[in-house]
């Protein structure tokens, strides 16, 4: 897909990583599966328009969707380890405590 596999490979868990972080922050009623899924996903939807910009006529290969479908575990397993360290919030623990 790129040439830097490595590079590529830390910066898909990265993005996924933090996708998952602002997942967390931003909807805390959103489920952990759901959660991870989308986390795991988004940043496959950037790779593959990067990859599918260069031309008019441009295929995927099956190879490259091979390292799409890994990416993708990838990127789940990253979101979930970071939701065992960062478990979502519930929905009444954003609100400030009365008095």
């Amino acid at each position: 897909m790129l040439d830097s596999v490595p590079f590529l490979i830390a910066s898909y868990a990265a993005m996924s990583a933090g996708m998952s972080l602002a997942v967390r922050k931003v909807s805390p009623t959103m489920g952990p599966r759901l959660r991870h899924l989308f986390a795991g996903a988004a940043p496959l939807a950037v790779l593959l328009a990067i990859r599918l910009e260069g031309g008019p006529s441009t295929t995927l290969d099956g190879m490259d969707l091979l390292g799409a479908g890994g990416l993708l575990a990838l990127g789940v397993a990253t979101s979930s380890l970071v939701g065992k360290f960062l478990p979502s919030r519930k929905a009444g623990e954003s609100q400030l405590p009365s008095r």
